[in-house]
């Protein structure tokens, strides 16, 4: 069979957009996947709504923390880490309130409450915590030799959160956490003959700020751990 020009042109071309289309659907390819991936991701995430944290515990600081309760100011903070870390889908926490309402529900949230908070927020877990620790520890101690005497002291924060994971469709405790976090400061002073110098300083409220960030950091780290065990 004789192939002319023009038939040997023809099929240069058909073989030439056959190879074309094999390299874009070989490039394509991998951009679906990626697509594809990151929109599974996504819709994995569990959706999580956090309850106002409770007292467990009695200290004078509650009162003045931040100008709200220690234990709502330190479930918000958690709430922006959250966030921005993007373990989870977090739900806003304004219709809480409202649900709560619809309940007749006053007081701390048990696990029941949460799992029935859950459900109406449409949400797949409900998170509860107690501030178990809010203490400013002080140790001092010192002497003096021919007059010339010494004393230090040294100040420590501690705050510690535990949490409960509610599951809403059970109401059975998923995963607890702890979390603990701590900040000190040391401070001197030398007199002699009763006539001295102080480095002394007031940050128990910068303490407790770190200790708080602290805490909360690692509760953070806690929780997006515990989400890759959640079925």
């Amino acid at each position: 069979m004789k192939i002319t020009p023009m038939s040997r042109l023809t099929s240069i071309s058909l073989a030439a957009l056959m190879l074309t289309g094999v390299c874009v659907s070989a490039i394509a390819t991998p951009a679906t996947t990626q697509s594809a991936t990151l929109q599974a991701q996504a819709t994995a995430k569990k959706r999580l709504v956090v309850m106002d944290f409770d007292y467990g515990t009695t200290n004078s600081y509650y009162s003045s923390y931040r100008g709200v309760g220690a234990a709502k100011g330190i479930s918000e903070l958690l709430i922006n880490e959250l966030v921005n870390n993007g373990t989870y889908t977090i739900v806003d926490r304004s219709k809480i309130e409202q649900a709560l309402k619809q309940q007749n529900h006053t007081g701390p949230i048990d696990a029941g409450t949460a799992a029935e908070v859950g459900k109406q927020l449409g949400v797949d877990a409900v998170l509860i915590g107690t501030i178990t620790k809010f203490n400013v520890d002080k140790q001092s101690g010192g002497g003096s030799f021919l007059g010339i005497g010494s004393r230090s002291e040294k100040t420590k924060a501690i705050v510690q959160i535990d949490v409960r994971l509610i599951g809403t469709a059970s109401g059975d405790i998923l995963a607890t956490a702890k979390a603990i976090g701590e900040a000190d400061q040391s401070d001197s002073s030398v007199s002699i003959m009763g006539i001295g110098g102080s480095s002394s300083t007031n940050n128990e409220d910068t303490l407790l700020s770190a200790a708080v960030d602290q805490a909360v950091s690692q509760m953070v780290t806690k929780l997006a751990e515990i989400s890759k065990k959640l079925g």
